[in-house]
């Protein structure tokens, strides 16, 4: 590659060509800023910058002209566009892009990323985000960054500063609350309920349990809804169960039908997240407990077996936790079980009295 540095008299400004793969080619402005090269320096030192692109095999002429796709900008803009993700999802990441990454990163190039920007950007989320919602940003611009990483589009992923979800305590419900709130659902809702309840499953997911799904004593959870159903769930993997004698009971009890999903309303149609939060809301007014469903259905669980003695993993693999992280918040939560157990402690203790 040869390149060179040229004043062009009547546009009164510098501009760089060079010849890349037998074709000329004339770079006018600054990549990142795409300001004019008015002075020799300027156009010098990105002809600098070209040459050692090259040198690390990263130089394409065309993120060198305007409106480069590698621009942390456009091309998170066509990172979502192409992102196979729920609606809901999709908008999330559509909000983190336009009102925070952008605004933020402006025009910087997306190999350009380094830890201090990412550190930076952190710190400026922090001014007028909770701690949650920073971790989520941050979580966007993270999933960018790999994309772009498995694409081969930049050689590395910068490091990022160590990212904990705020610890928070899970709401959670004991089985005999449960089985109160179960007890007020009427009996031809119940069963979508006491199946979510059992293996601690998301709604979505048990909304979206399909014939399919339940063969040779195993139930398969490979679906969720979230505004359409997906191929997949949260996770993007498939978490197969035995049938409990429980479920087995609650899934030869169900109404036959001719749909699909195991779990139908009056009418034949599957049931929505409203239709289930609006019988569980109800439900728990009558038994006088107020907790949300998705509570209900996974933190209990989680919580319930932890009380029983079953190890961290368990809880882990049967809620289908990615990441532990995610299990420990149920062994913070405050539990009574705690507090009871160091009282039978010393319900044990026989006292002595001292003979003074």
């Amino acid at each position: 590659m040869s390149g060179t540095v040229i004043y062009h008299k009547s546009a009164r400004r510098y501009y760089i060509q060079l010849y890349w793969e037998g074709v000329k080619i004339r770079i006018w402005r600054h990549p990142l800023s795409y300001d004019p090269f008015f002075d020799e320096r300027s156009a010098q030192k990105q002809l600098h910058r070209i040459q050692t692109e090259i040198d690390d095999h990263e130089f394409d002429p065309k993120y060198w002209l305007p409106d480069s796709p590698m621009l942390l900008s456009k091309y998170a803009e066509i990172w979502v566009e192409l992102k196979e993700v729920s609606k809901k999802t999709k908008e999330g990441y559509e909000s983190t892009i336009n009102k925070y990454i952008i605004p933020f990163f402006k025009q910087k190039d997306i190999r350009r990323v380094r830890a201090n920007d990412i550190k930076q950007f952190k710190k400026w989320l922090g001014k007028t985000l909770s701690p949650k919602t920073v971790y989520n940003k941050i979580g966007v611009l993270k999933t960018i960054m790999k994309d772009a990483y498995d694409n081969e589009d930049i050689q590395k992923i910068p490091p990022f500063p160590k990212l904990s979800m705020p610890k928070t305590i899970p709401a959670y419900i004991e089985l005999e609350q449960q089985e109160l709130i179960l007890s007020a659902i009427p009996e031809r809702h119940r069963p979508i309920f006491q199946i979510g309840m059992e293996y601690g499953l998301r709604v979505g997911e048990v909304r979206a349990i399909q014939k399919d799904c339940i063969n040779d004593g195993i139930l398969t959870i490979k679906r969720a809804f979230s505004d359409n159903l997906l191929t997949t769930t949260k996770t993007d993997t498939w978490r197969e169960y035995n049938l409990t004698s429980y479920a087995i009971e609650i899934l030869n009890n169900i109404e036959p039908h001719l749909g699909s999903f195991i779990f139908v309303r009056e009418d034949g149609n599957r049931y929505t997240s409203a239709n289930l939060n609006k019988i569980w809301h109800k439900a728990c007014s009558q038994a006088g407990i107020k907790i949300k469903l998705y509570n209900a259905f996974r933190h209990s669980l989680g919580c319930q077996l932890l009380d029983m003695g079953y190890d961290m993993d368990h809880v882990r693999q049967q809620l289908g936790h990615t990441n532990m992280e995610m299990t420990k918040r149920y062994a913070r939560r405050s539990n009574p079980i705690l507090a009871n157990a160091l009282e039978n402690r010393r319900n044990n203790i026989v006292k002595l009295e001292i003979n003074k």
